[in-house]
C-alpha cells in the first residue's frame, strides 16, 4: 500500500507542468473538499487558495452535525481577481443526509453577496468504502445548475470524483483525488480532469491543517494554471 502511495505521488508530480484550477462545481460546497459526514462534529475553519492568474480566495466555513443523519454547514468565500482592487463575496449554505451507513446525499446553494455574478445549486451523492484500518475510498457524484456553476454554453454541470485515503495515524492522512467535470451541452470544451493530492496533519488534538495541489491532465486548453491551497480546521 505504501508503494501505491509513492507511485501515485510520482505521477502527480510528473503532471505538474500541466496544472489547472479545479472546476467551480468542486468549490460549491460548504466544506473545504470531499469528505464524509462525521457524527457529532462541530467545526470552524479558514484557508487560502490561489491559481496565480487570480489573486486568491479566502474561504471561512462552519459545520454542525445535528445528529447521526443530518449535517448542515455554511462557507463564506472572498475572492480578488484584479490585484486586490476589488473583492467579491459569496456564501454557500448546504446540508447532508445519511441515507445508508456509508452513503449520503447533499445540496449546496451558492449566491453572490453584493455582486451580480449569479447563483449556483449543486446536488451531490457521496459513498465511502472502507477497505482496511488505514485505507478507504470516497466516491462522489455532483450535478450543478445556474450561472455560477454552469458554463455559458452548457445546460447543467456534472462532476465525478474518486479519492483514495490513507490514514497512517489519527494525525496523518494522505489523499489523492481524481476529479473530473464537464457540462451537458458543451462537454468537449468544458471537460476537465484533475489529480488532487491532499495531506491532512493534526497539529493539536482538535486542530488540523490540510494542504492540496490541483494538477490538471488530458486537455492542455483547460490545464494552464496551478492551484495551491491550505486550510486550518478547529473541531469542538
Amino acid at each position: 500500500m505504501k508503494n501505491l502511495l509513492r507511485t501515485s505521488l510520482f505521477f502527480a508530480l510528473l503532471f505538474v507542468a500541466y496544472a489547472s484550477a479545479l472546476d467551480r462545481i468542486w468549490d460549491a460546497r460548504y466544506t473545504f473538499g470531499p469528505e464524509f459526514l462525521v457524527r457529532d462534529r462541530t467545526s470552524i475553519g479558514a484557508g487560502f487558495y490561489t491559481n496565480y492568474e487570480e489573486d486568491g480566495y479566502l474561504p471561512i466555513n462552519a459545520q454542525l452535525a445535528i445528529n447521526d443523519y443530518w449535517e448542515i454547514g455554511a462557507k463564506l468565500l472572498f475572492d480578488s481577481e484584479d490585484d486586490f482592487e476589488s473583492v467579491q463575496s459569496y456564501v454557500d449554505v448546504g446540508a447532508k443526509y445519511r441515507v445508508l451507513e456509508y452513503s449520503t446525499v447533499g445540496a449546496d446553494f451558492l449566491i453572490g453577496v453584493g455582486n451580480k455574478r449569479g447563483a449556483g445549486l449543486v446536488f451531490s451523492y457521496t459513498s465511502l468504502h472502507p477497505m482496511s484500518r488505514i485505507f478507504s475510498t470516497l466516491y462522489e457524484a455532483r450535478l450543478g445548475f445556474f450561472d455560477r456553476i454552469v458554463s455559458d454554453k452548457g445546460l447543467a454541470e456534472f462532476a465525478l470524483g474518486v479519492t483514495p485515503q490513507f490514514k497512517f495515524t489519527p494525525a496523518l492522512i494522505a489523499m489523492i483525488g481524481i476529479e473530473s467535470s464537464g457540462s451537458f451541452g458543451d462537454i468537449l470544451d468544458d471537460f476537465m480532469v484533475d489529480i488532487v493530492p491532499r495531506v491532512q496533519i493534526g497539529i493539536l488534538p482538535y486542530f488540523h491543517m490540510m494542504g492540496e495541489l490541483s494538477i490538471g491532465i488530458l486537455q492542455e486548453k483547460n490545464n494552464d494554471r496551478m492551484r495551491l491551497g491550505v486550510y486550518g480546521i478547529v473541531e469542538f
